[in-house]
């Protein structure tokens, strides 16, 4: 028994094995703009070190006393959120899609227009994107509290801008 069939939730006909494919994709293109966080925390936590020559006559990182890393607020804004808001305007965009879907080609919105439950055309048209949408949200905070216990933890101490 299944608890939860995508197929019913999208127009009829629609591809699912394509559907996943496309999802996951999406998901994967806007988690790599994280890479943009993860570059901007390196390059700002470099900024705390300064090269000297040791004892030995090797080159030492040495922390700078006083310096302070960058906001994690600074170092996140921009680029990395782009990749969430992409997503959302790729499912605003697939909403588009099914609703466009039914009204070409076979002509299924008079069928669905039809129906006993005269919500069923907007449901099949906006259940996967929006599901799609808040599974996007929950992997970006999920996303976004990793990175800020990266810029928390590997930050050295008394080098916090808190």
């Amino acid at each position: 028994m299944k608890i939860f069939d995508p197929k019913r939730h999208l127009p009829a006909g629609w591809e699912w094995e394509g559907l996943k494919s496309y999802l996951g994709w999406a998901h994967g293109l806007s988690c790599i703009s994280i890479f943009v966080f993860l570059s901007r925390y390196f390059d700002a936590r470099a900024w705390l070190y300064d090269h000297q020559e040791g004892p030995d006559g090797r080159w030492v990182q040495v922390l700078i006393p006083g310096r302070i890393i960058a906001p994690f607020s600074e170092l996140m804004e921009g680029l990395p959120m782009l990749g969430a808001w992409c997503f959302l305007i790729l499912m605003g965009i697939q909403v588009w899609r099914y609703y466009s879907y039914h009204t070409q080609g076979a002509m299924s919105i008079y069928t669905m227009r039809r129906l006993p439950d005269r919500w069923e055309l907007h449901r099949r048209c906006w259940m996967q994107p929006v599901l799609s949408s808040i599974a996007e949200v929950l992997i970006f905070a999920g996303l976004t509290v990793l990175c800020f216990m990266l810029y928390y933890f590997a930050t050295p101490e008394g080098h916090l801008p808190f």
